[in-house]
């Protein structure tokens, strides 16, 4: 049996990168393999953004980047532990092409890389929470948002593209923690930090997620929507395109990012306009995470 350790990985943190990380680990064990702790004789190390302890040597180190810090004041110092296994990883996944071509432009290519996206278990809800299921019932179109909020993110964007193509009776639903801005009008409701279930249940009966966050890599509250069959409208920054595609609308940025160093909480100024949003039957198969584990097996063999 083949064992991994799973490096700077908390599989009880429902943030981006550990959630997706509990995907993985449950769809491998799924498999055979087993996940332990550092201490372990393991065959793998396998890092999330940065290690939080040193590799055993003699096992694979693979490196998986969730970006970058690019502030220019943060470049150096933050970047350190996160350049460090760029350069010594035996193998280094990017979860979106942006992120490689980020990081290929500062530190240059890797030995080897694969981009592979964030995935999770295409299982559509059905059975809904009774509060859910009247907040479906009571209005005619349900618009979603949810992130852990701050500029980068892009609240207020996302709340002027709603304002601007809502028709009578639609609301906006917000998720998450620490939203900066506050609109109380026109049918918004904040709901604040939900579990995944709940936050599934939502996306399952949403009729379009909005995610117009700048630069963001490959986010997970995204990949849940789509998995939900929920269309998703974003911007073209980032890697967020990437993995939405057809699945909905992609918003032309004002201004387009060259990869420069730049405080991403200062986001470029974004033209919202009325749009005729079309109806968008979602193909998500590309996220199975059944197919995401495929690939990650691929880079993890160490013979």
């Amino acid at each position: 049996m083949k064992k991994i350790h799973f490096s700077n990985v908390n599989f009880s943190s429902s943030s981006g990168p550990n959630t997706f990380a509990h995907r993985l680990a449950n769809e491998l064990v799924e498999r055979g393999y087993e996940i332990v702790d550092h201490n372990h004789n393991y065959d793998v190390f396998l890092c999330f953004i940065e290690p939080s302890s040193t590799p055993r040597e003699g096992s694979r180190f693979v490196h998986r980047l969730d970006g970058i810090w690019f502030k220019p004041d943060q470049y150096e110092t933050h970047n350190k532990k996160i350049k460090w296994s760029y350069q010594n990883a035996d193998h280094v996944i990017w979860q979106s092409n942006f992120d490689k071509n980020m990081t290929v432009n500062y530190w240059g290519s890797p030995k080897s890389g694969s981009v592979i996206h964030n995935g999770i278990i295409q299982k559509r809800i059905v059975n809904l929470h009774p509060e859910i299921e009247n907040i479906k019932n009571k209005f005619n179109r349900i618009f979603v948002c949810s992130a852990s909020w701050h500029r980068q993110k892009r609240l207020k964007e996302n709340i002027d593209f709603y304002r601007k193509n809502k028709v009578e009776g639609d609301a906006l639903l917000i998720l998450g923690k620490n939203p900066d801005f506050h609109e109380s009008n026109d049918n918004i409701f904040y709901l604040g930090h939900l579990n995944h279930e709940l936050c599934l249940q939502i996306y399952s009966m949403a009729s379009w997620f909005l995610h117009l966050a700048w630069l963001d890599h490959c986010p997970n509250v995204v990949v849940e929507a789509l998995s939900q069959g929920c269309p998703v409208i974003c911007t073209d920054s980032g890697g967020t395109k990437e993995i939405v595609g057809k699945n909905g609308v992609i918003i032309k940025e004002t201004k387009p990012y060259n990869y420069e160093l730049t405080d991403y909480d200062q986001p470029y100024e974004l033209n919202i306009k009325k749009i005729k949003l079309p109806k968008t039957v979602v193909k998500n198969s590309h996220l199975d995470i059944r197919l995401i584990c495929d690939k990650y097996e691929e880079v993890l063999k160490w013979d």
